[in-house]
């Protein structure tokens, strides 16, 4: 964690750049080489077209520069709470579909809560089922892409100089044919919000249309992948550490009390909830690599009394997994205990901040709307149920399912997302299911009035 202070946050100005990434290159807009004998990181990047480029990928400069100002302005309405009514929306109805199904089906419905609450706020496009046509293409492009930039998955991840050969080569035209259908599904999502086609709501897309061309918007979204295989991480954490939940659970019922769900009014209060997204976050980080980040200058660091050269344009990896997995930082790394981040009165410790969300200048931009959806997602699950092993028969075994959280249990592309596994969703008692339903019948009135002007900033 230290030298990884040093890299990005005092010597920021340094290493605050993208590398080239081939596939994403490729994606961006790359065009046939003419000149093979030219290798160069210079001659990669001026074949990118800067105005379809993706900006949280892009090396500083106007391009990113300009995106993140303008994500700068969303997020500090997030901060200020203006998109909370929305998520703790989405939050009570996610409450519903697992009511109705006792969780069979929990996996979909937390893509759809997560996916539905951004593509809200963004576009104005809801999704309360998680079968809309609109949803499905996201999330399918969303997990072709996790896959595509995985380093075994295109031979360029590998070899980029292979990039540099002229023509139609397989990875090339994968890379177009994606490319294409992305941005047919952006460009319609963008023409519905701003529009009116949607749901008629102020959203991002019509804020970004106000302000500039919405460019490189639908970047932001893959906060989706991250935010929800967080949840999906949760829902394991309870199974394979459950002692910790009771613990939660009290803490909720002494702040709430059983006549209604937690509220972001209760986040204050719920010390122990925000210690257990910090831990969720930690314990198995979606994004275990990170994004990588590029030098811009020779450098020299010191570490354990050695002297590292560092060349201009060196490719920085943050691996997360070993930041977030550190033994002199976090005893007993591997077990799941939110208790890590309290002090000995049962109040936050000031000093952490994750490196799941990146560090130093390039952190993701949507931290705020992503850490609010995990946060109240977490305390009206934990509210409402009591999440419990299932006893389904594996039929891959023939025997009761077997819960693991190696590296087994996940599916190892670049946003690592837990394989599928059965959870039981047990209702705590039947008076929070009328509680629950009761509110769900209230809230689900005011959809078309949960979201800010952001055009009014």
């Amino acid at each position: 964690m230290k030298v990884t202070k040093e890299f990005l946050e005092k010597r920021s100005s340094k290493y605050s750049s993208r590398p080239v990434i081939s596939y994403f290159v490729s994606l961006s807009g790359t065009k046939s080489c003419q000149q093979p004998d030219d290798l160069s990181f210079q001659y990669q990047r001026k074949h990118v077209d800067p105005e379809i480029d993706i900006w949280v990928l892009a090396e500083e400069g106007e391009h990113h520069s300009r995106g993140r100002k303008l994500t700068t302005a969303i997020m500090s309405l997030v901060r200020a709470g203006k998109t909370e009514p929305l998520q703790e929306y989405e939050a009570t109805l996610n409450i519903q579909h697992l009511l109705d199904d006792g969780g069979k089906d929990w996996f979909h419905h937390m893509k759809r809560v997560v996916s539905s609450s951004v593509l809200m706020a963004g576009f104005g496009i809801h999704c309360p089922t998680g079968h809309e046509p609109e949803l499905k293409t996201f999330l399918d492009i969303l997990a072709e892409l996790a896959h595509l930039g995985t380093p075994t998955a295109i031979i360029t991840n590998f070899f980029p100089s292979l990039d540099l050969i002229p023509g139609p080569m397989p990875w090339r035209t994968r890379a177009q044919s994606f490319r294409k259908r992305n941005d047919a599904m952006y460009e319609k999502l963008v023409d519905d919000a701003v529009t009116g086609k949607a749901s008629g709501i102020n959203t991002w897309a019509a804020f970004f249309a106000n302000k500039d061309k919405p460019e490189g918007d639908q970047r932001r979204l893959a906060a989706i992948e991250t935010t929800m295989i967080s949840l999906l991480t949760f829902v394991l954490a309870c199974i394979r550490y459950p002692d910790w939940v009771v613990t939660a659970q009290k803490e909720i019922d002494n702040a709430v009390g059983t006549d209604r769900l937690p509220t972001f009014k209760d986040r204050p209060f719920l010390p122990y909830v925000e210690a257990i997204v910090r831990e969720t976050l930690r314990w198995r980080p979606a994004l275990r690599l990170g994004v990588p980040h590029r030098s811009t200058a020779d450098d020299i660091i010191e570490h354990q009394g050695e002297q590292y050269f560092i060349p201009k344009d060196s490719i920085i990896l943050v691996v997360t997994w070993a930041i977030e997995h550190d033994q002199s930082y976090f005893e007993d790394h591997d077990r799941f205990m939110p208790e890590r981040f309290l002090d000995s009165e049962g109040k936050l410790k000031p000093e952490y901040a994750t490196s799941a969300f990146g560090l130093g200048r390039r952190t993701c931009p949507g931290i705020p709307f992503a850490e609010r959806s995990l946060w109240i997602s977490i305390a009206t699950m934990l509210w409402t149920f009591n999440v419990r092993p299932s006893r389904e028969i594996d039929p891959k075994t023939g025997v009761p399912f077997q819960y693991d959280d190696s590296d087994a249990a996940f599916n190892g592309d670049i946003t690592n997302m837990p394989l599928k596994f059965p959870a039981v969703f047990e209702p705590r008692s039947l008076q929070r299911v009328e509680v629950a339903r009761r509110e769900w019948a209230e809230r689900e009135k005011n959809l078309n009035i949960l979201m800010p002007a952001f055009n009014d900033s």
